[in-house]
């Protein structure tokens, strides 16, 4: 018995000496990060000559860095290995935490009564700090996932069909599995915007029309199909196509499919009353996570708080990049901002801010393809970017809106949500929403439907989906779910 509690207490020390070892490391490295960073942006900001930076100020500066990294970080819990190394849920919290001590560093150079640095230092030094700590944690997840890979000499090779967020989930699960049951060795995909695709080595070789051809040239025999917007019949006909070539069909089961609720017992009836009351049964509705509760206030709390401090570490990162639009804008279209009314939460109207992307004349329809007319030379490459929208973080710090949420609506389009999709005004609408990772570009999927009356097709087809969407993202959002629709936001802009 003695032998048996001294070799659990010498394991449990190994496993406590590894878990502060890799703590101590990853503070020692972000440490290393912000040094580095405020280097290299004090050397950008004295034109490359490191001796006109002073050595006193400068490691001032330096210090006063890591103490803000140190209580950033011990709030987020970032070293407390709560995420594994490189995973999307750890990158947002090194990228948020690294943020705001930046955001620190410029508030403490700005008030000391002696400035101890350029002001630009501080943030030229962020956006640094984010690459190296986000960056090599990336490098290392990706090592140990090549090294960790299975022998897939066995394995059935598979085509997945969807290459947005559901794919590529797919596709590294399928990667990750210790058996080494399927290789995938090909991607398709519909969506323009992502057929230059690259996932962990596999490539977006075509479109759902091309399963015969990808698998011959990929020598593949099974299909999965992972884009879940795709309709009854358009899985059925592309199945029927995947067959005909010999390969096994899959498909990724929707959210619904997968929480299958376990029977339960028969619930216990209430106690009846003297008077009888006959109620008429409806369906369940959504249930909007509102502040209700402490924990859905705090919840709430941290929301608001979290699109304050994010906004302005933002709109100080892209005052460069907003500057130069404008000029552009004016110069070129005469006007910048255009101011949109839109439906926001409880169903108040408030003015969106938008960059100007159309010509003055811009009658007609709200919904726009992408060879809409009226949209000009510049507004079009600023929608492709997403950049027109960056003045809605203007709308996000006054409360109107938040970072991630259900995409406002104009209102002669609002009108025309049922009662059950009128849910989405619960919450504060978003700059990003789960219905744009999923949709991806709007404008596309108009482009492929090329309907005749783009309002009808708007209003009858795509808001609906929209809108069912953002309901299972208003009953189950939290704060980390809006961490990885940001995350997946600026990933969709970078590609």
């Amino acid at each position: 018995m003695s032998s048996f509690v001294c070799t659990r207490r010498r394991g449990g020390e190994g496993h406590s000496t590894s878990w502060l070892t890799r703590r101590a490391m990853l503070i020692a490295w972000d440490a290393f990060g912000w040094a580095f960073a405020l280097a290299v942006a004090s050397s950008l900001r004295a034109d490359f000559t490191l001796t006109d930076i002073e050595t006193r100020p400068f490691l001032t500066i330096v210090a006063v860095a890591l103490i803000a990294q140190l209580a950033v970080h011990a709030v987020l819990r970032t070293y407390r290995g709560r995420h594994p190394i490189g995973g999307i849920d750890e990158a947002m919290t090194v990228a948020t935490g690294t943020a705001l001590v930046g955001l620190i560093v410029f508030l403490v150079g700005l008030f000391t009564h002696q400035q101890l640095i350029a002001h630009s230092v501080p943030l030229l030094a962020a956006p640094i700090a984010v690459v190296v700590a986000v960056g090599s944690r990336l490098v290392v997840r990706l090592y140990r996932e090549r090294r960790d890979r299975a022998d897939y000499s066995r394995a059935r090779r598979v085509i997945v069909l969807g290459a947005g967020i559901e794919g590529q989930h797919l596709l590294r699960s399928l990667l990750s599995d210790p058996a080494g049951q399927y290789l995938p060795v090909a991607l398709l995909e519909d969506n323009e915007s992502l057929r230059r695709y690259r996932i962990s080595g596999v490539p977006v070789r075509g479109t759902r029309a091309d399963v015969a051809v990808t698998a011959a040239q990929a020598n593949a025999d099974m299909l999965i199909i992972a884009d879940r917007t795709l309709s009854t019949p358009a899985v059925e006909e592309i199945a029927d196509a995947a067959r005909a070539a010999g390969l096994t069909v899959a498909k990724l089961p929707t959210l619904d499919e997968l929480l299958t609720p376990l029977p339960g017992p028969p619930p216990i009836p209430a106690p009846r009353t003297g008077v009888e009351e006959v109620l008429v049964a409806a369906p369940p509705a959504v249930e909007p996570r509102r502040a209700s509760t402490p924990d859905a206030a705090a919840l709430s709390r941290t929301k608001r708080l979290l699109d304050i401090a994010l906004s302005l570490v933002a709109v100080v990162l892209v005052v460069p990049l907003v500057l130069l639009i404008a000029v552009v804008l004016k110069f070129t279209a005469g006007e910048v901002i255009y101011r949109a009314p839109r439906i926001g939460r409880d169903g108040q109207l408030f003015t969106m801010f938008k960059f100007v992307t159309m010509s003055r004349d811009d009658s007609g329809p709200r919904v726009t393809g992408r060879n809409d007319v009226r949209i000009t030379d510049v507004g079009r490459w600023l929608r492709a970017t997403k950049l027109n929208e960056l003045p809605q973080l203007v709308n996000v710090i006054k409360g109107e809106m938040s970072l991630v949420g259900p995409r406002p609506e104009d209102p002669r389009y609002a009108e025309h949500y049922s009662p059950r999709h009128r849910q989405v005004l619960a919450v504060r609408p978003g700059l990003t929403s789960l219905a744009f990772l999923r949709f991806g570009d709007e404008e596309a999927f108009i482009a492929r439907a090329a309907p005749a009356d783009v309002e009808a097709y708007y209003l009858q087809d795509l808001l609906p989906k929209k809108l069912d969407i953002e309901l299972d993202y208003v009953s189950t959002w939290s704060v980390r779910q809006d961490l990885r629709i940001l995350a997946g936001t600026v990933l969709t802009m970078l590609r």
